[in-house]
């Protein structure tokens, strides 16, 4: 995943290969964000390819954050966090699964070598 979105209540955390560098992209999305009703502090961080938004979440939803750093381009649109959600929801949904097959198939080899002992 070339992009990684870290989100708490009023604060976002946004790492894309458009920060890396203070490119013209990364500024105008860090004025356009600015200038939202709500957002407190803007951290752009090119060493970490990363931006922080320290916002009010009574006034701004998460998903107005990276409405405006997508169309500033610094986002592709698979980054949606809805989508990023249901992807993490589903990796994590597969670890479970292979735990637990994990776990029933030790337990059958358990059985089986006690049977034979």
């Amino acid at each position: 995943m070339s992009q990684y979105i870290h989100h708490v209540p009023g604060r976002i955390r946004v790492r894309s290969k458009a920060f890396r560098c203070h490119s013209e992209r990364a500024r105008a999305a860090e004025s356009r964000l600015l200038a939202l009703t709500g957002v407190r502090q803007v951290r752009l961080n090119p060493h970490a390819a990363s931006i922080t938004v320290h916002y009010d979440p009574v006034l701004l939803r998460q998903s107005d954050l990276l409405s405006v750093l997508e169309q500033s381009g610094c986002l592709g649109a698979a980054s949606r966090s809805d989508e990023v959600s249901r992807k993490a929801g589903e990796l994590f949904g597969k670890a479970l699964v292979g735990a637990v097959v994990q776990k029933a198939v030790e337990q059958s080899a358990r059985t089986l070598v006690g049977a034979f002992i």
